[in-house]
């Protein structure tokens, strides 16, 4: 628009020019605002009044000079023709005639023939709007003749806040939530959003909720998104099977729930790849927090391999007839290396069979003066089926028992335990377990995965249960025995360990840790 305002205030205007962009971005609509521009009776003008004649005949589409043309129902020869007879004519009540040609890439060979022959002899009062999603199908000799405008995407907080807007004016109380989603469902188009928002209030009445938006689109969570990507961190394909039948037993469509699950681990690819890129990540600063976190449970060649896997799941999914088994064996085969059969399923295996097998030549002997002694993996049992000690109960009133929570309980609710943590000012505690899922709780060890090469975090949390085990009594109202694990590389490059040293104290003891070295007074 401040082109186009620049060159109405200079008058060296356009005659012929080419909106290019996705669906729903508006160029249709700015074709119009220029049109009202050049017509409006106090014009032309870089800001129309929107109340003369000519600008209300423009906005309600009975403006006789104002012409919208769709291509791909009026784009043959013939039609080229009629237009090229009937553009020297005069305006019929407006200053200058607009034609506005929708989809102009559809246009055939013949017409755009007609219309170059137009374009290279332009007849004075009368101005060419091109539109197209597709520029690139475009002939040369007519995009180089017109002033082109390329067109973008909006971002998810603006679109929200457009519908915020339109809701406002229709008299209906839409959350910021259910903004959000729409927002993000319509992937940056301003129309497809509306469409999306006149569905919901036609189904919530005068209140959108996250719960309207979610029983129109089909959309899970985004909670679910981050546990599914959490068991596929630590190969729990249990808990991936869980998941999947849930989604089923609330009605969602495949391939719908496909193509979130690729966008959630393409932002974790995003994120861990480009950290101090928040621009190139679209996603509120809340959303882009937890993100951050669930990345590090990754390495870059393990959300490659994932991605892989689920975009040829994805491919696999518009021609299949089981879209629920496709699904579940991209997540299993991202879950478990050895139940994929590609080159990289076999390079994660031979990796962790290197590993192994370094570690087995190095055990066997007493770690070295001053070490620690080694951290167990996540391949490795860790809970043991007795019960070594009694829990500790909350004083809380509304404690639940031991037998009352889980698994999936704990990972979905783990937000929760860092904001806590947050409340009670440990900082560091909560800094290390970001990056942590809940692995397995027997119902009274809670067993914690760290990513591969993060000893010093399995360390201080170690050193910190006391207070962990507060905070989670605050959560959960048990207080249940902590043991941590490293989870073992899964192919790509293996992660090191990059944490700097929070004290001065972890400073010394990655000291004694790494050279044997003792500390003289």
């Amino acid at each position: 628009m401040r082109s186009l305002v620049g060159a109405i205030k200079e008058d060296r205007l356009s005659h012929a020019f080419l909106f290019c962009g996705p669906r729903g971005t508006g160029k249709t609509s700015t074709a119009r605002i220029l049109a009202r521009m050049v017509n409006c009776e106090k014009g032309p003008t870089a800001e129309p009044c929107g109340t003369c004649e000519q600008c209300l005949r423009i906005r309600d589409g009975s403006h006789l000079d104002v012409v919208e043309i769709d291509a791909a129902s009026h784009g043959g020869v013939d039609d080229a023709r009629e237009l090229r007879e009937r553009a020297p004519t005069a305006p019929a009540m407006g200053r200058e005639k607009v034609y506005i040609i929708d989809e102009a890439q559809r246009l055939s060979r013949e017409a755009f023939d007609a219309l170059l022959k137009i374009f290279e002899e332009p007849p004075p009062g009368v101005r060419f709007v091109l539109a197209t999603t597709e520029p690139h199908k475009m002939p040369a000799t007519i995009v180089g003749r017109c002033q082109r405008f390329d067109f973008h995407r909006i971002p998810t907080d603006l679109l929200a806040d457009l519908l915020e807007r339109v809701a406002k004016q229709e008299g209906v109380a839409l959350a910021r939530g259910a903004a959000e989603a729409l927002a993000r469902q319509a992937e940056g188009s301003a129309r497809d959003a509306e469409s999306l928002l006149d569905q919901c209030m036609v189904l919530g009445g005068g209140e959108v909720t996250e719960q309207t938006v979610i029983a129109l689109i089909g959309a899970p969570r985004s909670d679910l998104q981050f546990e599914l990507a959490d068991a596929v961190a630590i190969q729990d394909s249990a808990a991936v099977f869980e998941i999947v039948n849930r989604v089923v037993q609330e009605g969602h469509d495949f391939r719908h729930v496909a193509g979130q699950i690729v966008g959630h681990f393409r932002d974790l690819l995003v994120v861990r790849s480009a950290p101090d890129e928040p621009v190139a990540l679209d996603a509120p600063p809340e959303r882009h927090a937890r993100l951050a976190a669930q990345s590090a449970k990754f390495s870059m060649g393990e959300l490659s391999r994932i991605l892989s896997l689920l975009l040829a799941a994805q491919t696999d999914m518009r021609w299949t007839t089981s879209p629920r088994l496709t699904l579940e064996l991209s997540l299993v085969r991202a879950t478990i290396p050895e139940a994929d059969p590609s080159s990289g399923g076999l390079g994660a295996r031979i990796e962790r069979l290197e590993r192994l097998a370094g570690v087995e030549a190095e055990g066997g002997g007493l770690a070295p003066r001053g070490q620690s002694p080694p951290i167990p993996t996540l391949r490795e049992p860790a809970l043991r089926p007795e019960a070594e000690e009694a829990l500790q109960p909350s004083e809380g009133p509304h404690a639940p028992d031991a037998g009352s929570l889980d698994i999936h309980t704990v990972r979905r609710s783990w937000q929760q335990l860092l904001d806590r943590l947050l409340d009670r000012r440990q900082m560091i505690l909560r800094a290390n377990l970001e990056s942590v899922t809940a692995a397995a709780y027997d119902g009274l060890t809670l067993e914690l995965a760290f990513p591969p090469g993060r000893k010093f975090a399995v360390q201080k949390v170690q050193s910190k249960e006391a207070e962990l085990g507060e905070a989670f009594a605050d959560v959960f109202g048990i207080t249940p025995k902590i043991h941590c694990v490293l989870r073992e590389q899964v192919g790509g490059v293996p992660m090191v360990d990059e944490e700097p040293p929070s004290t001065p104290e972890d400073a010394l003891a990655r000291l004694r840790a790494e050279l044997g070295a003792e500390i003289e007074d």
